[in-house]
């Protein structure tokens, strides 16, 4: 079996990177071939030991690991029609691997070329205000205007309209998503989804069937975070989602950059918070093209 094929299943029985990235890491560091992959129940047994937690994971991960590896068998074609990539593929971008537990699989609809040009993350709140509008509306056209495509995460408010004038501006909206590439969420933004399969990229974690859950977004956000060399966020509170992302981007080391905002403004609280702590300040979009870099 192919390497990426196993992680594909890795992925269906395991419950968290923490767990995947073991398993990896145990099939880099013995240079196990592919022929030498625990397939059969006793060698995922034996390899299972090994794992801090196999106690909590023993009887369940162990059956589901023989179920779905029969499974995979008996269905191969079906699985391989799935497009993904898998972090052993070369296709796979080198700055999201870099990240702390970067996924393992990350499944997609559109044109993975994308990943090669240089990215912007843009976040922000989901109740987006006329003056984060109008913020947008001024960054975004001269943005992608010089090549860099936008990732974000389809959310209500600063995120969708990120993409949907990136769409309109003919440029290249990449889309990280909390749920499989088949759901639609939030409803409302189903019409941007389908622009973003079409014509930009779609990715996500989850199987493509697979609804959102609260704990999907703080794990979807370290892939915003990590594919870009920086993150903007236009207008987040204290204590935000967005914060999360601009957290984890200062964790892989990468620029973090806010718009500021009125004081008296819960809106701008994060932002003008994250300039406080050494975030850059950004006026013009010349300040966002000189912070970017192409991996």
């Amino acid at each position: 079996m192919k390497l990426r094929d196993y992680l594909l299943i890795l992925h269906a029985v395991l419950s968290t990177a923490k767990q995947e990235h073991f398993f990896y890491n145990y099939i880099l560091n013995n240079q196990l071939s592919e022929d030498d992959l625990p397939l059969s129940q006793a060698d995922f047994t034996d390899l299972l030991v090994k794992y801090d937690n196999y106690q909590f994971l023993n009887g369940s991960v162990i059956k589901a690991h023989a179920d779905k590896v029969m499974n995979f068998i008996d269905h191969q074609e079906k699985y391989r029609k799935l497009k993904f990539l898998a972090i052993c593929d070369t296709q796979y971008p080198k700055q999201l691997k870099e990240i702390y537990q970067a996924p393992i699989i990350l499944f997609y609809e559109g044109d993975l070329a994308f990943l090669k040009s240089p990215m912007l993350t843009v976040v922000g709140t989901r109740l987006m205000t006329e003056y984060g509008q109008k913020i947008l509306e001024k960054l975004i056209a001269e943005i992608v205007g010089s090549g860099v495509s936008i990732v974000s995460g389809l959310a209500k408010g600063i995120d969708v309209y990120s993409h949907e004038l990136t769409l309109q501006n003919s440029g290249t909206a990449i889309a990280v998503i909390g749920n499989g590439i088949n759901v639609n969420y939030p409803a409302a933004n189903k019409e941007t989804q389908d622009r973003i399969r079409k014509h930009g990229l779609l990715i996500s974690e989850y199987f493509p069937d697979v609804r959102p859950k609260q704990y999907h977004f703080p794990a979807r956000n370290r892939i915003l975070a990590g594919l870009s060399s920086a993150t903007l966020v236009i207008e987040a509170k204290q204590h935000s989602g967005s914060l999360i992302t601009a957290a984890y981007a200062t964790q892989e080391n990468r620029n973090v950059l806010a718009i500021p905002g009125n004081v008296d403004q819960s809106y701008s609280d994060g932002t003008n918070q994250l300039i406080a702590a050494g975030a850059k300040l950004v006026l013009t979009a010349r300040d966002i093209l000189n912070e970017i870099i192409c991996y």
